[in-house]
């Protein structure tokens, strides 16, 4: 169990790495904090889903994180992040005291840290990674610790106030942990596998899958036994039930009858601006289900289910595309806005790129295929992709979900350079420094340029 918590110990040659990467983090938190500092500072008696959507578009991802932690007001889904409140909870008391003895609102401060945090480790986890369980040079991992950074939507969320790259995080250590276990042919105990998929499931469920994928490739046939299955999968996911109920009885039923509440009254005395409003959520709901997702019912698990989306243009310019290089045009714009569901580039190039990137991951796939702890990181891009593009949950704005299989590219480009030899190893570590710099200058540009506008 201590293994688990000793691995946030920063080792000594880590600790550049990990001071240049907090600066870098800390810059672009700070510059989004930057652009509405007066209006997200302020320490309001309420109004803080009013203050902080109206001016925070970042290409979907919500800032629900600020208005809990502000007001404890609860607007994501508990039942798919039943950890989450429970770890917001604790900052809404400490910011709440802060609000009352200061005036002003933290929320953004506590979250950022958290973001900061969780964005540093994943850069060390990864780090580690490669250098420990891929045995890669240290050149060469940092190389692609930096390319996986320069994807768009891996560096978003490390600036963003959502969960993803808490998720991020959460997965890489998953990552180094069992790739480390692989490497000494030791399985992975019932408690570690609790505890793992306890905190994965916990911010993001759908994490739990490749938490026990992992526990799979690393135990083989023993993660079937009963010790196991109890102890190890049943016994978290079962503690995650009952505090996602918990939270759900406590802090939702009675929000939601007070929001009834409020909106009887607000019904009573303003019904012109009633039903202006429930006029413009129609009119909105109407151009959502035109240019967003096509649900396949209204109600259940077909609410989250599209079939209908074209997948090849999807493919192209989102999960490929926009995941990778955001597009100039609707640059960061919200699906459920304005942004139409396809966009595409404004210049070849982009897909010349493009191409080459999925060439070079197809050539990694290639090389690593016949690696088990490559297979673990396939299986788990395998279970996005058929919950993402094939049954299409949230294929609208999948490119938000990059953070969660991305690693897998740095890692199939490690096993590629594994493959190469003398002069091809050097022209490939070239092309993937040069991949490396493009992406890092164009998406770095576009992202400081929006956010110093956006004010």
């Amino acid at each position: 169990m201590s293994n688990l918590f000793n691995i946030f110990r920063l080792r000594k040659d880590e600790r550049w790495l990990a001071a240049a990467a907090l600066m870098v983090f800390v810059a672009f938190n700070a510059l989004l904090a930057a652009g509405h500092w007066e209006a997200w500072t302020r320490g309001a008696s309420g109004g803080f889903y009013s203050l902080f959507t109206r001016g925070f578009t970042m290409s979907g991802y919500d800032c629900w994180s600020w208005i809990t932690v502000s007001g404890k007001q609860i607007y994501f889904v508990t039942g798919r992040h039943p950890l989450y409140l429970t770890f917001l909870y604790p900052m809404y008391l400490l910011n709440h005291w802060l609000m009352d003895a200061t005036g002003v609102n933290c929320a953004v401060f506590m979250v950022s840290a958290v973001i900061v945090f969780s964005a540093l480790y994943t850069v060390v986890f990864m780090y580690r990674t490669l250098r420990e369980v891929l045995t890669m040079s240290k050149r060469e991992s940092l190389l692609l610790v930096a390319l996986l950074f320069s994807f768009a939507h891996v560096l978003l969320p490390a600036m963003v106030p959502d969960h993803f790259i808490i998720s991020m995080m959460l997965l890489a250590m998953t990552l180094y942990i069992v790739g480390r276990k692989m490497m000494t042919g030791r399985p992975v105990t019932a408690c570690q596998s609790a505890v793992l998929l306890f905190f994965t499931s916990g911010i993001a469920l759908s994490n739990g899958v490749k938490t026990i994928l992992s526990g799979w490739f690393a135990n083989g046939r023993r993660v079937f036994r009963l010790k196991f299955v109890i102890a190890g999968i049943l016994l978290p996911l079962a503690a995650l039930f009952v505090i996602q109920r918990v939270q759900y009885e406590v802090f939702e039923v009675p929000q939601q009858q007070e929001i009834n509440h409020m909106l009887a009254e607000k019904a009573k005395k303003f019904p012109d601006q009633v039903k202006k409003e429930e006029a413009e959520r129609r009119k909105h709901k109407v151009w959502i289900e035109e240019n967003g997702m096509k649900h396949a019912g209204d109600t259940g698990l077909l609410n989250l289910i599209d079939l209908k989306t074209p997948r090849i243009p999807a493919i192209i310019e989102n999960l490929f595309g926009e995941s990778f290089q955001l597009h100039e045009a609707h640059l960061l714009e919200d699906v459920h806005e304005s942004r139409p569901e396809i966009v595409s580039y404004s210049y070849r190039y982009h897909y010349i790129i493009e191409a080459v990137m999925v060439l070079l991951f197809l050539a990694g796939i290639v090389c690593g295929i016949r690696y088990r702890f490559f297979l673990m990181l396939l299986s788990w891009m395998g279970f996005d992709v058929f919950l993402n593009i094939i049954l299409g949950f949230g294929i609208n704005e999948v490119y938000i979900m990059t953070s969660g299989w991305a690693f897998i590219v740095p890692v199939s480009f490690a096993y590629l350079l594994k493959r190469c030899r003398g002069k091809a190893r050097a022209a490939m570590t070239g092309v993937l420094l040069l991949l490396t710099c493009y992406l890092w200058i164009y998406n770095g540009t576009l992202i400081v340029k929006y956010l110093t506008t956006m004010a």
